[in-house]
């Protein structure tokens, strides 16, 4: 593997100036990622901080042991016994089989920061994916992208879901979904890798009760070498833990929305807009009724909770009381999520994605208004891989990877097929359609001073010869195109792998794909890579 780095903007402006050092850091971030001390002022700020380590732990051992954790997970699930141990942390959805490659790089953003920080500082430095696991979203999580005749397709997994039920709990059928896997890597060809892939994946599949579950076992068994440590946000026995941070959440769900308003304004003035969707209302919580959550607002008049159809209605005290005794029908939204992130982890940093980095500057206050500092927020890795085979077709239409990515692929076939004939098609057919009207208006104008009730027969005729024309054209564009067919594949092929659907990479194709064709050991081939946290785009050749 070889590795380059390019500077592409984020997908939000707000990203694209925090990861170039153009935002103003103060008005929504605490550190600069870019600051070479950033880190060591981070510990000291954790040194005199409380966490609940010790439930933490016995939660985690527990957890991790349902899905048979590699002894490197469970090593360092250990470490946060120890009051200087800290956590890269960062999440995703549980996507099947992981869905888009920018879950893979996340992790592998995390493990990387973490293994660097722990040598550095000389302190035990935890690696945590948070598995969103109460998202309710199931269309987010419940498909991947295949090419099948050389079109992109959505293959989605055959599910009866339709309420806003948690992912943690929306069952899995495993001669389904194992079905569907079968049917997703027919699509990606068969290789040396294959069964070894398939067996890998049946192996998952048989002793997965949920989405959740069934993520968790694939990302700790890819990474069960680095130790990598998931905690499931929706699992009932991590609610007991947050409980009391709860009942705070709820007593102050005023304050913490007026700080996020307040946060909102402030950016807008400088030219960045809202990210977060919130209200005066917003109490920023969910309620699960045992099949469905509902976001919470508070009806200041009344003190009452209620969803935003009415058919929940709770007090203030029956909601503190909830999150007392069965917190478990609580869970966060967008805005508490990394409130109660702080409240359970020592976080010496959080793995963002451009997304990510833009609302959570509109959440500096409400960390400052609960007595937190907000941690350190890294650009997790871009990453674009580049197939040898991809790279040959780049060489051969004469394309960058830079080109594909800033979108110029379609101008540059125009090009290429342009220098591939001595004639413009679209020029020679305009002039042809421009004489037929100079000879047809006069026959038209006869026609008219014959009997005007030609009309319409008149124009039907001059859009008759005129579409002659086009099918003409277009006749001849395809016998071009047919002549060309091989190199225009190239064109085809190479937006398909590095801009599918004009869309990032990393947004649409799923880790198996290149675990099919190159082997399992493409993770540790990733792994082994030596990155740069500077928020540049990386271009890996493979």
């Amino acid at each position: 593997m070889e590795m380059w780095e390019i500077s592409l903007p984020a997908t939000t402006p707000l990203a694209t100036d925090y990861i170039n050092g153009t935002f103003p850091l103060e008005t929504g971030f605490v550190y600069s990622f870019q600051e070479e001390d950033v880190f060591r002022r981070r510990v000291r700020e954790l040194k005199d901080k409380t966490y609940p380590r010790r439930e933490l732990v016995n939660y985690l051992r527990s957890y991790h042991e349902r899905f048979q954790a590699s002894p490197q997970t469970l090593r360092n699930i250990e470490k946060l016994l120890d009051p200087s141990s800290v956590v890269i942390v960062g999440g995703q959805q549980a996507g099947l089989l992981t869905g888009p490659l920018y879950t893979i790089y996340k992790i592998i953003s995390i493990l990387k920061l973490a293994k660097e920080q722990e040598k550095a500082l000389g302190v035990p430095v935890v690696p945590i994916f948070w598995i969103a696991g109460e998202d309710h979203d199931i269309a987010e999580v419940d498909h991947l992208y295949v090419v099948e005749e050389g079109k992109i397709k959505k293959r989605t997994y055959p599910h009866s879901v339709h309420e806003k039920r948690m992912v943690a709990e929306v069952p899995i059928d495993q001669q389904a979904c194992l079905q569907w896997i079968q049917q997703i890597v027919e699509t990606y060809g068969e290789t040396n890798t294959t069964n070894e892939m398939l067996d890998f994946l049946a192996r998952c599949l048989d002793e997965a009760k949920t989405f959740v579950d069934f993520f968790a076992f694939i990302v700790l068994r890819l990474f069960a070498s680095e130790g990598l440590v998931v905690l499931n946000a929706a699992d009932e026995a991590l609610r007991k833990i947050e409980s009391d941070f709860f009942v705070t959440l709820i007593e102050r769900h005023n304050e913490i929305t007026t700080a996020v308003l307040q946060q909102q304004h402030r950016l807008k003035q400088i030219g960045y807009e809202k990210t977060l969707e919130v209200s005066p209302q917003s109490a920023n919580l969910f309620y699960y009724d045992g099949r469905e959550r509902w976001l919470l607002e508070c009806d200041g008049q009344e003190g009452m909770f209620r969803s935003k159809k009415g058919d929940i209605v709770v007090s203030k005290d029956e909601l503190i009381l909830l999150a007392k005794t069965n917190p478990y029908r609580l869970s966060n939204n967008v805005v508490t999520r990394p409130l109660m992130q702080e409240f359970l982890l020592p976080t010496l940093a959080f793995i963002a994605g451009p997304g990510e980095i833009a609302y959570w500057a509109e959440l500096r206050e409400a960390f400052a208004l609960l007595g937190y500092t907000m941690p350190p927020v890294v650009p997790r890795l871009h990453i674009t891989m580049v197939e040898r085979s991809i790279h040959t077709d780049l060489y051969e239409v004469g394309l960058t990877v830079l080109d594909v990515l800033h979108g110029r692929t379609e101008q540059a076939k125009k090009e290429w097929l342009s220098r591939q004939v001595d004639y413009s098609l679209g020029d020679v057919f305009a002039k042809a359609k421009a004489d037929i009207e100079t000879i047809h208006r006069p026959l038209r104008e006869i026609g008219m001073e014959i009997d005007r009730g030609l009309a319409d027969l008149l124009t039907k005729n001059a859009a008759l010869v005129q579409s002659q024309i086009d099918f003409l054209q277009q006749t001849l564009q395809r016998a071009i195109e047919k002549k060309y067919e091989i190199e225009l594949r190239k064109f085809a092929r190479i937006e398909t792998s590095l801009l599918p659907n004009q869309a990032p990479q990393e947004r649409i194709w799923n880790i198996f794909y290149y675990i099919n064709k190159y082997g399992f050991d493409i993770i540790d081939q990733l792994m082994s890579l030596t990155y740069t946290w500077n928020g540049t785009h990386k271009i890996v050749y493979i």
